[in-house]
């Protein structure tokens, strides 16, 4: 029942009590960049702008109420904390006014504080910054590496699962931490949601994933039990093993548990029934806003717009856009959509640079590929001879490729050996577990040419020419090949240039480095 400690302080952000007005303010920073030790993250400045959107969009936070703060300074953090702490003044004028500090961070952390790029804000610096503010209740959301080590030392733990009543206690003053992860764990963030885990489900729990009942309301109870789940699945498959958030509290009172109310935004979106995953896209900002596992309410609030969506069933994708216009419900049928090949997933910041090239996408790192295979040789008498292909791709889904080549062949009373090191560039579909593609590839060749009875014959060449292919994924990092090419070699024969076409097949495996 510890996690009942987190609900009542995040419940007053969006369900102020009956006898005084709460007024929320939100102070959300996002910074991509580091101290330097760490490769720069790609999504947290986004992250802290879709926390934004959502607390505007359904948690009763007025746009004017947002500090959004995306790669800025410590100084400028700072000043925006005491402009919220003015601002909060002024409310707590009035008696029956009171004031809630949301603050949301995103970027690289330490485990000691956050880093915004070259400056560091120490944890205990940033608790006496938000509590200089003077907000009757402060909720600090840290996503970021080690950022458990926040709370840490005062007791705070992975959530367990756990059972909650539909009222509770609500805070009517104190303070509480929520981080995304553990004080010796990465915090990890998706190429395929563009966002941190931790954060992704959260907004999407608050935009309607999290509404198990179905009423319009996500309640605390709701929105906390998918983020965590969704966060915890979602990364246990990963390298550096499933992320458990982790919070700390000091809250008294008592109220109701309502996080989100979806009737404030009027737009609708439903995702067809049957589905086993769903992901939306607000194609405006090219921004993945939810995610819809199997079992949740298949209705989200969003602001009208255009939106993309993708939906698994039985193992395979299927997408389509849709408009959505103001005070509209819109139903998406499966005939809407058509198979699509579905985004790879890819891992967020890790705690060194070297786990930081462990967790680079597996379609992005370069692949050695080893081939055998048969093709023509110079002499036509040969018929086919054997080949060897070895083969560097360094860039997908196109790009530079760097190979080596060999063949040998006997025919009675004669041999030819070939060798030949090639530079390339292809051009490639995936589909699905399918790659095809074609390419160009040239580079210098010898070949070496004997007889039983002791004459020899040697010459270097050029070899030119197209190569096409399909593979088939077997596993994450490994592929099975089938290629084929009709390179032109061009040889000097008695003192003159002569052009000899070399067809030639491939089979074998390639696996990402």
């Amino acid at each position: 029942m510890r996690a009942l400690a987190l609900l009542p302080l995040v419940l007053l952000l969006l369900s102020p009590p009956a006898d005084a007005e709460t007024r929320r303010f939100a102070l959300l920073v996002g910074n991509n960049a580091g101290t330097g030790e760490l490769p720069p993250l790609r999504f947290a400045e986004a992250d802290a702008g879709k926390v934004a959107r959502v607390l505007v969009e359904v948690g009763n936070v007025e746009e004017d109420d947002v500090f959004l703060l995306q790669g800025r300074s410590l100084a400028e953090i700072e000043r925006a904390i005491a402009l919220a702490g003015d601002r909060i003044a002024e409310v707590q004028r009035r008696p029956d006014a009171r004031a809630l500090l949301l603050f949301y961070f995103s970027g690289h952390s330490d485990g000691e504080a956050l880093e915004l790029g070259p400056e560091k804000l120490a944890f205990g610096r940033l608790k006496s910054l938000l509590a200089s503010a003077g907000a009757e209740v402060r909720l600090t959301i840290i996503d970021a590496c080690k950022s458990g080590a926040a709370i840490a030392a005062k007791g705070g733990k992975p959530a367990p699962g756990f059972t909650i009543r539909l009222v509770d206690e609500l805070a009517t003053r104190g303070e509480a931490i929520l981080a995304s992860s553990a004080a010796d764990e990465v915090a990890l963030e998706s190429r395929e949601v563009k966002g941190s885990y931790f954060t992704h489900h959260l907004v999407s729990g608050l935009r309607g994933a999290a509404d198990a009942s179905g009423d319009g309301q996500v309640t605390l109870a709701e929105a906390y039990r998918h983020a965590y789940e969704r966060t915890r699945a979602a990364t246990a498959a990963t390298l550096a093993g499933a992320q458990h958030p982790v919070y700390d509290f000091r809250l008294s009172g008592q109220g109701e548990l309502v996080l989100a109310s979806l009737s404030r935004q009027s737009a609708r979106l439903e995702l067809p029934g049957g589905f086993e995953r769903g992901l939306v896209f607000d194609l405006a900002r090219d921004q993945v806003v939810a995610e819809l596992p199997a079992g949740s309410a298949p209705r989200i609030a969003l602001a009208p717009g255009a939106y993309g969506v993708t939906a698994f069933r039985e193992g395979q994708a299927f997408g389509g856009r849709f408009q959505i216009s103001e005070g509209a419900l819109r139903s998406v049928d499966w005939s809407e959509l058509s198979p699509v090949n579905p985004p790879k997933v890819a891992r967020k910041g890790p705690s060194a640079r070297t786990e930081a090239a462990v967790e680079e996408a597996a379609d992005e790192r370069p692949a050695l590929g080893a081939l055998l295979g048969a093709g023509a040789g110079v002499a036509e008498r040969l018929g086919l001879m054997g080949a060897l292909r070895l083969e560097l791709e360094l860039a997908r889904p196109s790009g530079l490729l760097i190979a080596v080549a060999g063949a040998h062949g006997r025919a009675p009373g004669f041999s030819e050996t070939a060798l030949a090191a090639r530079v390339g560039w292809a051009l490639r579909l995936e589909l699905g577990a399918f790659t095809l593609f074609l390419g160009l590839e040239a580079g210098p060749a010898y070949v070496g040419q004997a007889v039983d009875r002791g004459w020899t014959n040697s010459t270097l060449g050029l070899q030119i020419g197209p190569r096409a292919g399909a593979r088939a994924r077997l596993s994450e990092r490994l592929e099975l090949a089938v290629e084929g090419e009709l390179m032109v070699g061009l040889i000097g024969v008695n003192s003159a240039l002569s052009a000899r076409p070399l067809p030639a097949g491939f089979a074998g495996l390639r696996m990402r480095l």
